[in-house]
């Protein structure tokens, strides 16, 4: 018998219990895959970490300088080009490293994100976070701001808020469910940086020389994934041992 047909006296079963419910006026919410599937904490004992650089292949792309069109006089006429930050051996900085599909693992962080204006630019411009964790929004500029946060995929507005003079903290949740957030000011349209939302805490952003280090990763085989904003995504296997450091080097083209 088949995997289908062994199924439907289930089926069957589970919807005669949803009729009869609903005629006493009883409804019933029936979980989604993605909520059984909701990530577990656990206490991890002997966790191994995972150690890694980005490095970006070839030459580094010469970006052209941000051309500043408002408040010249404390922006500046031009920004550097942040598309490659790139160091003397090729390590690539601003690049989001997480885990894909890790079931289960260490607790939430419980500090809220940070991010900040700082000289017209957002600061740090890429970052993770876990579904529904607090972000602190900031200002270090004497010079009228918007933080507008969108859901990448469909544009639709999560929150946007001004940040009126130097000083300004406002801290919100974000959403709920996992997605790439895209954050812009709309008075100064140079000014971006992204926020990946993940149902949970192992993630990562490469400093200036492209490093990255995940830590108390229970023991296992994983997908790891590198993303930056220009050069694209790219996975890699990694296997982590308990209570030891595991090697990555993952190489990133530019596009």
């Amino acid at each position: 018998m088949s995997n289908e047909n062994s199924a439907m006296p289930v089926v069957r079963r589970s919807l005669r219990l949803l009729s009869g419910l609903a005629m006493l006026g009883i409804t019933a919410t029936v979980a989604s895959p993605s909520a059984l599937a909701a990530y577990e904490v656990i206490t991890v004992t002997n966790g191994g970490t995972i150690d890694g650089v980005v490095t970006l292949t070839g030459a580094k792309p010469a970006g052209v300088p941000i051309t500043v069109t408002k408040n010249q006089d404390y922006c500046g006429a031009t920004i550097a080009n942040p598309d490659y930050v790139v160091d003397a051996s090729g390590g690539l900085a601003d690049v989001l490293v997480y885990l894909k599909d890790i079931p289960k693992g260490k607790a939430a962080p419980t500090e809220p994100v940070l991010l900040d204006n700082q000289h017209c630019m957002f600061v740090p411009r890429v970052t993770g976070a876990m579904v529904g964790q607090m972000i602190k929004v900031s200002t270090a500029d004497p010079v009228l701001h918007n933080t507008h946060l969108q859901d990448a995929a469909t544009n639709a507005t999560i929150f946007n808020v001004a940040m009126p003079f130097k000083g300004f903290t406002v801290t919100k949740p974000l959403p709920g469910n996992p997605e790439m957030i895209n954050i812009k000011c709309d008075a100064h349209e140079w000014m971006h940086a992204w926020i990946k939302e993940l149902d949970h805490p192992y993630y990562a952003t490469t400093d200036a020389s492209g490093h990255f280090t995940l830590k108390d990763v229970p023991p296992g085989n994983y997908t790891l994934v590198a993303w930056h904003e220009t050069a694209g995504e790219k996975s890699a296997p990694v296997v982590v041992a308990a209570g030891k450091a595991t090697k990555s080097a993952i190489m990133l083209a530019a596009k």
